[in-house]
């Protein structure tokens, strides 16, 4: 709806008689020039005004339909996927929820103006924080989800340089202290944001669509064989010690065990006769259609020991579980929280030595996988629904 200044009226006043002023030149030409300054001065302040704030007013205006929630995503990733646009297309569908997911880069002030609720989803640009102040400016709900710790990841990588940058780690930290509403998949990652930057962090894992993952079969396993699989993406500094662990088990079991690996390969495993590789960037759907027909009787999940992984979530407990893949993981408090050992899966130190002793385990123990399998699957399946994330949604973020 547009602003209207309200024009109050005039009080009229009687009837004066009043006896023409004249001006000298001077008097008129200073008067003139006092009003051109005037009139010039209030439309450079004008122009000044719609260069800093984009003319809130104007942006108010918009023609746009008015919509419930608008994403604004750094990237498009499977976390977005899985976190965010999963439970809102239930939400859609449920309750009629209008929601449009944007780049960050292609996001407009009208489109911000038109939402109820403004979702950020990893940024750490400050174009996109500057979005951030206008949805304040307009009285928005904010909401960051955020499943990664930026501010502990080492500057060894490309990823690492490109979030180490001093200019977006201030982007994120202002993101963080200053969003109405923090949500995050991981425990250890709300703590350490709650403890330093903002007190309104919400915990609530993502989940998995198991309705239309039980429209998908799963292959006939060939019983000859023990599969070790990996799905994920390049975890190089994780896998240190368990490239290692797996030659060996390779070694002992020869053509017993073979290793399949989705997404990411150990470079020094490559060429191994009982390896098998096949690349990822496929959409989140169709990567875990794939997962649950591998059928695999073993899934490694490594993590390092560091300040940035504790900030992780569980998704490859998740994602196994859901999968009926028995899941073999280190030994860290992203996956303590939710493995009973020998039970929903196998926890191991993160070492050469008792990833070596824990896959051996897993291989001559094929009642102890079989218990893993069932009950990870039916943990999966009370706690990472979708409806329990929708749930989640709609109590904790929407606060219906």
């Amino acid at each position: 709806m547009a602003l209207r200044k309200k024009i109050r009226p005039r009080k009229r006043a009687g009837k004066r008689n009043h006896h023409p002023v004249r001006l000298s030149a001077y008097q008129k030409g200073s008067l003139d020039g006092f009003q051109r300054g005037k009139e010039e001065g209030l439309a450079q302040g004008r122009a000044d005004a719609h260069k800093r704030s984009q003319t809130a007013v104007a942006v108010i205006e918009t023609a746009l339909p008015k919509m419930d929630v608008l994403v604004i995503a750094a990237g498009m990733i499977p976390s977005l996927e899985i976190g965010v646009i999963q439970p809102l297309q239930t939400l859609n569908k449920q309750e009629n929820l209008q929601f449009d997911v944007k780049l960050e880069t292609d996001v407009t002030h009208e489109m911000i103006a038109a939402a109820n609720t403004i979702v950020f989803v990893r940024n750490v640009e400050p174009a996109a924080y500057a979005l951030l102040e206008l949805a304040h400016q307009l009285n928005k709900r904010t909401v960051y989800v955020i499943d990664d710790n930026f501010l502990e990841i080492q500057p060894t990588t490309p990823v690492g340089e490109y979030y180490n940058d001093p200019i977006r780690r201030e982007t994120f930290i202002k993101f963080l202290k200053n969003t109405q509403i923090i949500k995050v998949d991981a425990p250890d990652l709300g703590t350490y944001i709650h403890e330093r930057y903002n007190r309104h962090v919400i915990y609530f894992p993502a989940s998995i669509d198991f309705e239309w993952l039980d429209q998908n079969e799963k292959s006939v396993k060939d019983q000859g064989q023990v599969v070790i699989g990996y799905a994920g993406g390049d975890k190089e500094e994780d896998f240190v010690p368990v490239i290692s662990a797996l030659n060996k088990i390779l070694d002992y079991y020869g053509g017993f065990v073979r290793l399949e690996f989705f997404g990411y390969l150990p470079p020094s495993l490559a060429d191994h006769p009982s390896v098998k590789y096949e690349g990822g960037g496929m959409e989140y759907k169709e990567f875990m259609k794939k997962l649950n027909k591998s059928n695999w009787n073993i899934g490694i999940a490594p993590l390092a020991n560091n300040s940035f992984n504790k900030g992780k979530t569980n998704t490859k407990f998740r994602e196994y579980g859901a999968c009926g893949i028995p899941g073999i993981y280190s030994k860290s408090p992203v996956y303590m929280h939710w493995v009973e050992q020998g039970e929903t899966g196998y926890l191991v130190e993160h070492t050469e030595q008792h990833w070596y002793e824990g896959i051996k385990a897993m291989i001559e123990d094929p009642t102890m996988r079989q218990r893993i399998k069932e009950n990870a699957h039916r943990s999966a399946r009370q706690h990472f629904s979708l409806q329990t994330c929708v749930d989640n949604w709609k109590r904790y973020i929407f606060k219906t």
